[in-house]
């Protein structure tokens, strides 16, 4: 089933789930890989997420998934 154009979410929506997961969708790269920051640029804004033992759990086209320990969550640009 094709979904239209018009209702598909382009805009990065990140999802926090507790302090030991993120999921970003519609991002475009990671910009910053390290166990205690990652930097995400999206179509907007860059996301920046500071903790330890941050690994990238999954990467698929459209979303990502961040899992460890983490303690702030910011987006600059």
């Amino acid at each position: 089933m094709d979904i239209s154009p018009d209702l598909k979410v382009t805009q990065p929506t990140v999802t926090l789930i507790s302090n030991t997961f993120i999921k970003i969708e519609n991002y475009e790269s990671i910009i910053t890989y390290d166990t205690n920051l990652i930097k995400i640029k999206t179509k907007v804004k860059t996301v920046k997420i500071t903790g330890d033992h941050l690994l990238l759990k999954y990467i698929e086209p459209e979303e990502i998934g961040i899992k460890g320990l983490i303690y702030s969550l910011e987006y600059i640009d």
